[in-house]
């Protein structure tokens, strides 16, 4: 009869849209960390109304920044950032730890793992910026 047809159409639609909805639901996978997730343990950023910063972090696979920065000469044609601070992480090499100053005569990194001639280029750099009056154009 066309009243059982109808019941077993919609009793098999019914049991395709039912059987469909498990699959989907078996098939869900908890949520798993990744195995390279590196969990932060520490982190802080404070913005002060003159500019100034304090910023720094720390996770789970020891790798660590510190940073701070405020504005050096305001309100003259040498104003400039001033910034200082250090980061370390872990490499397969061995520990890195680099100390930074950036101001107006540029970056200027030490520590053990910068390269001299790093450290040489980056002090005559800073030694020629220091010749030049502040403000002045590079």
């Amino acid at each position: 009869s066309p009243l059982q047809l109808l019941v077993n159409m919609d009793s098999r639609f019914v049991l395709v849209v039912l059987s469909a909805v498990v699959a989907v639901v078996i098939g869900q996978v908890p949520y798993v960390r990744p195995p390279g997730f590196i969990p932060i343990l520490s982190q802080q950023f404070d913005l002060n109304p003159d500019g100034s910063y304090i910023f720094n972090y720390r996770t789970g696979d020891g790798s660590s920044r510190d940073e701070t920065g405020a504005l050096k000469f305001p309100g003259t044609p040498a104003e400039a950032m001033g910034v200082q601070g250090q980061y370390s992480y872990n490499s397969p090499e061995g520990p890195v730890s680099v100390q930074y100053i950036a101001d107006e005569h540029g970056y200027q990194p030490t520590g053990p793992n910068v390269h001299p001639a790093i450290i040489k280029a980056v002090a005559e750099q800073v030694a020629e910026a220091r010749a030049k009056p502040l403000g002045a154009n590079y």
